[in-house]
């Protein structure tokens, strides 16, 4: 991912080389984790556009919910790089895919999570819809816990909830570290998302950013190695959240 001045606008992210797939015989996934370590969000934009034209022609659920996946990615890097007219441009788009996912009767509480978090989307867009949009995401992610609690997804998406809420309406970094860390620990025991995958590795950043914020800096440390361990090119970690953490923190 780009080097980003807010982190949460981290969220999602995003990825690869400049090699094409047909080229390369790499999937989806490798193309996109690939495209968050290099910062490469061209080949990110073209994969994932493919990606929307070859589900037009099958209508597989597991193939649009990756193509939403890589939506959501992809508005939410526009947005942390203050890309605003993209990001509605693509967050319009997304909604579309979005909405037959949960039209599908394989839905459930990860599309419902992604539903909480491209109303967080639209209202880092436009801070007056908080009002309308805050409770609809609220309620969208409540849906989501009420069919599975457990669920990677909506860890991540109450953790961004309670991160990014104001305390005095119930936000709480504390909470928001819980779910982030138990987000990591489904995904790493679960096997829910491979050690290569950008979903994955963007926890990871952002559960480091999270101990930061809550003053556990020897925790965020380590988070931060461990990232550096698993993927030693990540640009955006090796470039700049490392050396600002070093000269904030000291090594």
């Amino acid at each position: 991912m780009e080097r980003k001045k807010n982190i949460n606008k981290v969220i999602i992210i995003l990825l690869i080389l400049g090699s094409t797939l047909s080229v390369t015989g790499e999937n989806n996934d490798d193309v996109f984790y690939r495209c968050y370590v290099t910062g490469d969000m061209e080949t990110w934009k073209q994969t994932m556009e493919q990606m929307e034209t070859e589900y037009k022609s099958n209508d597989d659920y597991n193939q649009l919910f990756e193509l939403t996946l890589a939506w959501y990615g992809y508005i939410g890097y526009c947005i942390g790089n203050k890309l605003e007219d993209e990001a509605e441009i693509y967050l319009e788009s997304g909604w579309d895919h979005l909405e037959r996912l949960l039209a599908s009767p394989r839905s459930g509480a990860a599309a419902l999570s992604m539903k909480s978090g491209f109303y967080g989307f639209e209202m880092g867009l436009s801070k007056y819809k908080a009002v309308v949009l805050g409770p609809r995401s609220v309620s969208a992610l409540k849906e989501a816990a009420s069919i599975d609690s457990t669920n990677v997804h909506y860890h991540v998406e109450k953790g961004n909830q309670m991160y990014y809420m104001p305390s005095f309406l119930g936000g709480d970094k504390g909470t928001a570290l819980r779910h982030y860390k138990k987000a990591v620990e489904t995904m790493e025991q679960e096997e829910t998302y491979q050690r290569e995958h950008w979903f994955y590795l963007n926890t990871l950043v952002v559960l480091a950013h999270t101990y930061e914020a809550a003053g556990y800096i020897d925790k965020a440390r380590n988070t931060y190695l461990k990232i550096m361990d698993q993927a030693p090119n990540f640009q955006w970690l090796t470039e700049e959240l490392w050396p600002k953490f070093i000269e904030k923190h000291g090594k």
